[in-house]
């Protein structure tokens, strides 16, 4: 019993020891030096003071124990691990360090740590390909590593702040975890450090190409930068490793959609649904691309094709209500109430369906049913997301306050003098895609879509500092600064732009929260702001299931209040920045079409051609959900069907007040 309690003393005495290895290796020397001068032969003290010396680059000494430690135990891997280890440090040693690595992998095919010792050796000698193929050992080995899964759930439970302290423990002492590495960079990710994620994921993709999680999040970080001639350049690579990857293939049409090449990614969607002929989801992947570039007919094919395959598939019929023109039936409205009758659906698929049901009954002017089915969607959807009106509010106020006419006349030679960009900002659902479409039949103009490089330059300059930090940031920017940002606009603009034509439109309508920062950046670029009727206008949003950044758009008093502070917003630039903008009022244009359009390419220094009178006659991918819509000959009927609703809509009212009174004037409180 004595020895059994002197064994476990031992034992533990030398875990405690060992425990100060990664962070303090001298403390760890001086308590198992305590452990030996008791048990002065222990095998496992003796390798720990190894380690320590090791971890000292005391190397002469760490090989003096090793070397007959591993003639007395030559079954140990963790023992010829620290051999190799301690090995590679000395001159002339590599065989034999390699050797010594590459038997302590012999020995357990699953020690973690021995193949990242292994890798980190190939690597260094320039073997890649096996050190890749050491690395994919460790990363097996690795994935029930306790630490790193703590570190995951941590960040998966809302503490990144914890999780990142673990991993940086980890990546302290051992900085070639490639593991570590990857996790650190997942929570990069979700903290908007994006670009030390990239740095991360970057370092563990050149050590271990065939790691494949971390190349997936290179990929992704990359897309989240606007990289995307670099993210298919990385996607190409994988490919000649795994030429018929779905995986791949769908990031590679994804990449190819954002760089505007919609013809290569319809391409590799047939290939996608060629690879899963019966998959609803390759379907509907090939169908909304279809919608884009103008394949109507065919979309519509594979949406109710898809839904052939599964009638409860509400990704497909929100597909048909996104193309605006498709009719609804009385059959497709009962099949879609019956879906909905199903048990455990998915909050998704419920979304999907009384958006989609929404616009049916709309359509069959069954407004009632049809509001009932927009305000239960609108509440699901805002269950999971965070809007406060208070914080637009107080955005407004702050540009107000900041961006004052002194401020912008101190700023006359900021950014760049490049006149091309032409922005179109407004509010959603304003007609800002039929704006586009009409300079877009313009022979000197491109298109290219909803661009988010604004919005990521602007938090270029408030990383780190929270959101109250903008617009204030602005105040605090330097000339330099702007021209160094206007110059990375310019280079996207440049890699997404697929014809030569002089002057290209960056239509994103929240970009009206950034109108002063635009004119920093491009003061003598076009701004057009589009303005539609509030209740017409709002109720659109309304019926509109959005993806991200639209987080307004789901209760009626907080459309109300957003449209209220865009309108108070702009009404300040036009004041600061006089005649800088031009206002295009939707109901005008479809009233005196001519009369605007020449007004609208005058203001855009463009000369006026007839084809942007008839701009339903253009052919071009269009991916707002207003494509169908726009490729109609411009008609009246639209702007009066919020009145069957009127009923239902007080809180819009109410909060649009003055603003909703006095358009498309402005109100005297402005």
């Amino acid at each position: 019993m004595a020895r059994s309690q002197n064994t476990h003393s031992k034992s533990a005495a030398i875990a405690a020891a060992a425990r100060y290895l990664p962070q303090d290796p001298v403390r760890a020397e001086a308590e198992i030096r305590s452990v030996l001068n008791k048990v002065p032969q222990s095998p496992e003290a003796l390798l720990v003071l190894a380690e320590a010396l090791r971890r000292q680059a005391r190397n002469r000494e760490a090989l003096g124990i090793l070397t007959p430690l591993g003639e007395r135990k030559p079954s140990w891997p963790v023992v010829q691990h620290e051999l190799g280890l301690a090995l590679l440090s000395q001159d002339g040693a590599t065989v034999a360090a390699m050797s010594a690595l590459r038997r302590a992998v012999e020995l357990d095919t699953s020690f973690a740590a021995g193949w990242r010792a292994l890798g980190d050796a190939l690597y260094r000698l320039g073997q890649i390909e096996e050190a890749d193929r050491a690395y994919g050992r460790f990363v097996q080995g690795a994935a029930g590593d306790p630490l790193l899964r703590d570190a995951m759930d941590a960040l998966q439970n809302g503490r990144p702040d914890s999780a990142e302290a673990q991993v940086r423990l980890r990546l302290a002492s051992e900085p070639t975890d490639i593991v570590a590495a990857r996790v650190l960079a997942l929570i990069c990710r979700q903290t908007d450090r994006i670009e030390e994620a990239e740095r991360l994921l970057g370092e563990v993709v050149r050590r271990a190409p065939s790691f494949w999680l971390a190349q997936m999040d290179y990929i992704d970080v990359l897309f989240a930068q606007g990289r995307f001639l670099k993210a298919l350049e990385s996607i190409e690579t994988l490919l000649a490793m795994r030429p018929a990857d779905a995986d791949l293939l769908r990031l590679k049409l994804r990449g190819l959609a954002d760089l505007g090449d919609f013809d290569g990614a319809v391409s590799i969607a047939r290939q996608l649904l060629a690879l899963n002929p019966s998959t609803p989801g390759a379907l509907l992947q090939l169908a909304h691309l279809l919608r884009v570039t103008g394949g109507r007919d065919e979309a519509i094919d594979l949406y109710k094709r898809a839904i052939a395959l599964d009638p409860h598939c509400g990704a497909a019929y929100m597909g048909l209500a996104d193309m605006k023109t498709y009719r609804f039936t009385e059959a497709d409205a009962a099949a879609m109430t019956r879906a909905l009758d199903k048990k455990n659906l998915d909050q998704e698929t419920c979304l999907a369906f009384r958006f989609a049901l929404g616009q049916a009954l709309d359509q069959l002017g069954r407004f009632e049913e049809a509001f009932r089915n927009f305000a239960v969607g609108n509440a699901l959807e805002r269950m999971r997301v965070h809007f406060n009106s208070d914080a637009i509010d107080g955005f407004v106020l702050r540009s107000i306050q900041n961006l004052t006419p002194s401020f912008f006349a101190r700023r006359v030679d900021t950014g760049s003098k490049d006149h091309k960009p032409i922005f179109i900002v407004g509010m959603p659902r304003s007609g800002s895609t039929l704006v586009e479409q009409i300079l877009a039949s313009h022979s000197d103009v491109e298109a290219l879509g909803e661009l988010p490089t604004i919005h990521t330059l602007a938090s270029k300059l408030t990383r780190g500092r929270g959101d109250l930090a903008y617009p204030q940031a602005l105040c605090g920017a330097t000339d330099g600064q702007f021209a160094e940002l206007a110059g990375i606009y310019v280079q996207q603009v440049e890699i997404l732009q697929r014809t030569q034509r002089r002057r290209v439109i960056d239509k994103l309508p929240n970009n009206f929260l950034h109108v002063g920062f635009i004119h920093l950046l491009f003061p003598n670029a076009s701004i057009i702001d589009v303005r539609r009727h509030p209740m017409a206008c709002g109720l659109s949003n309304f019926m509109h299931l959005f993806g991200r950044g639209h987080e307004f758009s789901y209760r009626l008093r907080d459309i109300g209040r957003y449209y209220r502070a865009y309108v108070e917003l702009m009404t300040h630039y036009d004041a600061v920045l006089p005649g800088r903008i031009h206002r295009v009022i939707y109901e005008d244009l479809i009233a005196q079409p001519e009369i605007q359009i020449r007004a609208l390419l005058a203001s855009c220094g463009l000369g006026f051609e007839g084809a942007c009178l008839n701009p339903h006659a253009t052919q071009r991918p269009i991916v707002t959900p207003s494509a169908e819509q726009v490729r109609q000959p411009l008609r009246r009927g639209a702007d009066d069907h919020w009145r069957h609703y009127a009923l239902w809509l007080e809180p819009l009212a109410d909060a649009l007040g003055p603003v909703l009174e006095a358009y498309p004037a402005l109100p005297s409180a402005f």
